[in-house]
């Protein structure tokens, strides 16, 4: 019963950070268009891995370490400069798309890479684990390996889920959008990128 509860903690608290905005939702959307669903199951992988490495930082003892400041920091700069480059890219190609050849931002090795680069420069990612997914993954730790078992497996399932249900969800509705609407939506994820960017250090720098 309580590996039950600790993988209903995993599945709920997963879905609060999953369903965060920002550029990871960005970037499932506008691969869903040429992938569909797939795109969301290699989008979720490359998140998981990156998951996979705060868990084991969790479980080290290392939490204080996703909240320092210098950590914090280098997050916000290096992500705020890719996600401006990558909206740039985006408003760059989008008088060109069409839905039978579309273009978009590419990554040499794919989607999952796409998840892990996306994940680790989300604003809420960092916060999100320091504040809500390390205390999680300390109580599943006290059920033993079973427990953080458990924890991850809730988490994953919730990831996965809502990833697969984005894409899917834009799958559905591709064969009702015009060229017209497609290039407004991805304009739209390209202006959001480049905000968020330019949002990730100012937000830094007003807390400092």
């Amino acid at each position: 019963m309580e590996l039950l509860v600790l993988f209903g903690v995993g599945v709920s608290t997963g879905l609060s950070g999953a369903m965060i905005p920002g550029p990871l939702f960005l970037y499932t959307v506008s691969e869903a268009f040429k992938d569909g669903q797939a795109a969301g199951i290699r989008i979720t992988l490359g998140h998981l891995l990156v998951e996979s490495l705060f868990v084991a930082v969790v479980v080290l003892g290392l939490r204080d370490l996703l909240a320092a400041a210098h950590v914090r920091a280098a997050v916000a700069w290096v992500g705020g400069l890719g996600l401006v480059a990558m909206g740039v890219l985006l408003l760059r190609k989008v008088r060109h798309l069409t839905l039978s050849r579309q273009a978009h931002v590419e990554f040499a090795w794919g989607s999952v890479v796409g998840g892990v680069f996306y994940s680790l420069i989300s604003p809420g990612f960092l916060l999100w684990w320091a504040t809500i997914g390390a205390p999680v993954f300390l109580q599943g730790a006290l059920a033993g390996a079973a427990g953080i078992g458990a924890v991850a497996a809730g988490h994953a399932a919730a990831d996965l889920g809502w990833h697969w249900f984005i894409a899917w969800s834009v799958e559905r509705g591709r064969p009702y959008c015009k060229d017209a609407t497609y290039r407004l939506i991805i304009t739209l994820i390209g202006l959001a990128l480049i905000a968020l960017g330019i949002g990730l250090p100012l937000t830094l720098s007003s807390r400092t």
